[in-house]
Order: C-alpha cells, then structure tokens, then sequence
C-alpha cells in the first residue's frame, strides 16, 4: 500500500509539471520519470510513513522547480508555498498521530528557520549572486531534511554548495557566463540526502 502512494507523487510530479509548463515536460520528462521511481522505490522501503511522504513532496518539488529555474532562472512561488502546506501538514499529522514526533518537529522548524536566515543574509549581502526565490526554495527542504534528519542538513549544504560551485567554474570555462540556477542543486542534494535517509 505504501508504494502505491509514493509512486503516486511522481505521477502528481509530473502532473504539475504539465499544468505549470506544457514545454519543459517535453524536455524533461527523463527526469519525471528518473525521480519518481527512485524516490517510489527508497519510499517503499522507508522506515516511516511520514519520510516517505516527505521524500514524495522533496521529489514533486525537484521535478517542478529544477526545470523551471534552468529555463527561466526563475523558481515558483506558489510551489514553494504549497510544499511548506504539505510538509507541514505531513509533520502536524505524524506528531498528532502518535506524538513520538514532536520533538523532531521543533528540531525541524529551528532548522528551517537558521537555514532560511543564513539564506535571507546571503542574498541581502549579494542580491545577484542568490536569488529570493533560493531564499524562499530552501524552507521546505530544510523542513524536510530537519524532520527527519537534522544532523545531515550540513551533508546537503555541502553537497549542494559544491556541485553548484563545480557547475560555475565549468560554465565559466566553457561558456563565459558567470551566474548558473542554484535551485536545481539544492533540490537535487535534498533529495539525495533525504532518499539516503528515510
């Protein structure tokens, strides 16, 4: 039963991707297709319902925001908001469940709120180098991470802040340009972060 509701947020992914953008799930379907059934293989092995439910927003969030922040450099709001409702409502339902939760869920909210301050300076110090969208990206993976585990947010900050910075100096190299999509690195980290754990 539980696979069939983690394979069921990649078809909602993919779903949403579709009605936001009927030309990137042209293009972008591969990864739809690569995220949905890892994230549906790793969530039918997880340890909690409630991971695996959150690794299902991590990954309907990668397959809707990664795309649209390559194309456009831009990354959508209303996702972002809609990710914060799911996770919150995915934690609030497992702490009311059995109340084991309520400890990781103040842990979960202490890191979202440090990450998204640590994210909120960069940008105020460096408004071209870190978009507010990237601000605004990195609350529900934070949630998510903090939830369910904490003390691999640093591992995901790594992972993110260096394939970004690979990413830019292979750009830089080949093509000159001095600014590249962080959204898609943060997302995918999150997501390999969180797969690994749940």
């Amino acid at each position: 039963m539980l696979w069939v509701i983690v394979a069921s947020g990649g078809v909602a992914g993919v779903l949403t991707l579709a009605a936001l953008c009927r030309e990137l799930i042209r293009h972008w379907w591969w990864l739809a297709a690569v995220v949905g059934s890892l994230t549906a293989f790793s969530g039918s092995r997880a340890e909690t319902i409630a991971g695996a439910a959150l690794a299902v927003v991590v990954a309907g969030l990668l397959i809707v925001q990664a795309p649209m922040d390559v194309r456009t450099r831009h990354v959508s709001r209303r996702a972002t908001v809609i990710a914060v409702a799911l996770m919150s409502a995915v934690i609030v339902t497992d702490v009311l469940g059995d109340g084991v939760g309520m400890r990781s869920a103040v842990v979960a909210v202490g890191v979202a709120a440090m990450v998204v301050a640590v994210y909120a300076l960069l940008h105020w110090l460096s408004p071209r180098s870190l978009g507010w969208g990237d601000v605004l990206l990195v609350a529900p993976l934070a949630l998510a991470l903090g939830y369910v585990v904490a003390d691999r947010v640093v591992v995901w900050q790594l992972l993110a802040s260096t394939t970004g910075a690979i990413h830019a100096l292979v750009l830089r190299q080949l093509r000159g340009v001095r600014t590249i999509p962080f959204g898609p690195h943060l997302l995918v980290a999150a997501w390999l972060v969180l797969l690994a754990s749940v």
